[in-house]
């Protein structure tokens, strides 16, 4: 299988900025989503708008958010520390691409993004994943909008 890999523009930005062993973990992690697609991943999202989103552990606590358009084409949408300062924590971060005004509190559940009696990965509609990208260029800036909607990585 070869997934085509496009990321967000702040998406994109985050991942110019990894330096040292984040940035060889993360070239890694898009080598393996590459040639094995969902298996690569580790979790889905769980709660409303965010379930269909995937999820990688890379290096310490960064992390790596992805929207699968089918199973041949992935979308990194964020990329960095999950951390308990808001203002850096990639989940919060997530919770305000999706316009969710409140970060979950209930527990979350980890479900594998896909398995052996599920290989085909959760796909995000289109509607959903245009809104998941106007909402990365907004928090990316409007100064740093590209006339592009994604960008291979």
């Amino acid at each position: 299988m070869s997934v085509e890999v496009t990321a967000t523009p702040l998406a994109l930005q985050q991942i110019n900025s990894l330096r040292g062993p984040d940035r060889r973990a993360f070239e890694q992690f898009k080598q393996g989503l590459q040639s094995e697609g969902c298996k690569h991943l580790g979790y889905r999202m769980t709660g409303d708008v965010v379930e269909r989103l995937c999820v990688k552990h890379l290096t310490r606590s960064l992390r790596v958010i992805v929207a699968f358009e089918s199973p041949t084409a992935a979308t990194v949408l964020l990329v960095g520390p999950h951390d308990d300062d808001p203002n850096i924590d990639v989940y919060t971060a997530l919770y305000m691409l999706a316009g969710l005004d409140d970060v979950p509190t209930t527990p979350r559940t980890k479900p594998p993004c896909c398995t052996a009696q599920a290989p085909q990965p959760p796909t995000v509609d289109q509607a959903t994943l245009d809104r998941l990208l106007d909402h990365a260029r907004q928090i990316r800036g409007p100064q740093k909008r590209r006339a592009t909607r994604r960008r291979r990585t």
